[in-house]
């Protein structure tokens, strides 16, 4: 079935709505018949099987555009808004993409091909194009990840993948059509879009907050009544320190979900705490796996702390030794998944498509281990681990204990280069404190909790930590700012 068609499948001629801001209100019935001429237009104009470019913010244009262009039997490639012209230009060239759906503002950034920035179509035609028939193993969207290191990767989800993922967080999160989404998160980003699929799946609505501060999602979730509230790990954060969210009410509001990186328990905890009668969802995910692998269910959120729980219905999430053996509870592996959710593959490498995917499971370069009843804990990511004085250390322990300091907003742990030690530990914090007051608190709290090889050698205070387009601590811009301030201070 074509993903759209089968998002549509029960709400097509519901006159319920399915966008909501303080500026605009469209049904399903609206959104579908957009849908439809938009997808009817891309056929008449350039057939089935081209990329399309979508370089839009959180909007209903969005909403119409994507739709469309699966529809119509084309591939959506979703640019990051926040890219630079130059990746913009390497994406449209890589994609050979022959038109871009772009905001006005977004116009510029596309130079070099035909942009359409408002819905064509004739509103009046009468032969809108039928349901498409299309193969589920057909490539429907192409999502770029964020690249915070290296090249950014072009991410191959198929029909049969979206709608997988999408059944798959339909089950656990228990939605229906009077569910109603505050949606902070960009569509461009595979946490957002996924709030975007399984909302009109259930028949629910989503309301878009145009605001550029939390604050007014906040008064949002209360004026439109919502049910659900989805962030990342600094979204969370900026709510709990920057905002009087906790001691607000909200009583509409039925669940949290938070994936996108690590969130410290401490954070969860006090979140739980202060609203026991809302759920809260830990989940994993990646790009590579549509949207999401794994969930701790909210009656745990106390008994497991740190834990992402298992993996959603029909997903199998292994951790597995450098042999290809599933650990035992307290070793360390790597987590691998299985499951219809998995891409076809990175758009034009396949070399690095076979390094990823191999014997039909995806290795997500996450290591972790798990407990006497098979729940998974990540403890880093390949690649990010520390070697000091012939230890193995994990930032994420050490960003968990210093975020445990009032204090302190936010933590990023790295390692650099050091002639005896083999690499130094860094720890960048984001803090409105005393720069040496707040350093000789968390030093004193980190030799109380860490042994001497945990400890860090330097540590350096950001007003803001650097995020990238989804939100996530941006690794290597941390570095740079650290490498400019030590040089500064030689």
């Amino acid at each position: 079935m074509n993903f759209i068609d089968y998002l549509f499948e029960y709400s097509k001629h519901s006159d319920n709505f399915l966008l909501l801001s303080r500026n605009v209100s469209l049904t399903y019935r609206d959104i579908y018949g957009d849908i439809l001429r938009i997808s009817s237009w891309i056929q008449n104009s350039i057939g089935t099987n081209s990329r399309i470019g979508i370089l839009a913010d959180n909007s209903p244009f969005f909403v119409q555009v994507y739709g469309g262009i699966i529809h119509s039997g084309n591939t959506a490639v979703i640019i990051d808004t926040k890219s630079s012209s130059k990746e913009i230009k390497n994406i449209i060239s890589r994609c050979s993409i022959p038109i871009v759906f772009a905001d006005q503002k977004y116009e510029s950034l596309a130079a070099g091909v035909r942009v359409i920035s408002c819905i064509p179509g004739d509103t009046s035609q009468s032969n809108l194009c039928l349901p498409s028939q299309i193969p589920k193993d057909t490539c429907a969207v192409i999502i770029f990840t964020s690249g915070s290191t290296g090249v950014k990767k072009g991410v191959m989800l198929t029909h049969n993948n979206l709608i997988a993922n999408t059944n798959s967080i339909l089950q656990y999160l228990n939605l229906s059509s009077d569910d109603r989404m505050m949606v902070v998160l960009p569509f461009f980003y595979c946490y957002g879009a996924s709030l975007l699929h399984t909302h009109i799946r259930s028949g629910g609505s989503l309301v878009f907050d145009q605001s550029p501060f939390l604050g007014g999602a906040l008064k949002g979730i209360n004026e439109f009544q919502c049910t659900g509230f989805a962030g990342v790990p600094s979204t969370f954060l900026i709510l709990v320190q920057k905002t009087p969210f906790l001691n607000l009410k909200f009583p509409s509001l039925r669940y949290f979900t938070q994936a996108g990186g690590h969130l410290s328990s401490s954070v969860i905890q006090k979140i739980g705490r202060t609203f026991p009668d809302k759920k809260f969802y830990v989940m994993y995910g990646a790009t590579e796996a549509t949207a999401r692998l794994s969930y701790l269910p909210p009656d745990l959120l106390f008994d497991k702390p740190d834990s992402i729980g298992k993996g959603i219905p029909g997903v199998t999430l292994e951790v597995r030794n450098e042999e290809g053996n599933v650990v035992r509870p307290g070793e360390v592996g790597e987590i691998v998944a299985a499951g219809d959710n998995i891409m076809i593959g990175y758009l034009d490498e396949p070399d690095e498509t076979a390094r990823v995917i191999r014997d039909g499971w995806y290795y997500t370069g996450d290591l972790a281990t798990v407990d006497d009843e098979g729940f998974i804990y990540i403890i880093g990511r390949k690649g990010t681990f520390i070697k000091s004085a012939g230890f193995r250390v994990s930032p994420q322990e050490i960003e968990d204990v210093i975020m445990q300091v009032d204090t302190v907003d936010a933590c990023v742990v790295f390692g650099i280069p050091h002639p005896i030690l083999g690499e130094a530990i860094i720890a960048c914090i984001q803090s409105e404190s005393d720069g040496e007051g707040l350093i000789s608190s968390v030093k004193k709290h980190c030799s109380s909790l860490l042994p001497s090889h945990k400890q860090p050698a330097d540590i350096f205070i950001l007003q803001y930590l650097p995020l990238n387009s989804s939100g996530k601590p941006d690794r290597d811009a941390i570095k740079r700012l650290y490498k400019l301030h030590d040089n500064q201070s030689e």
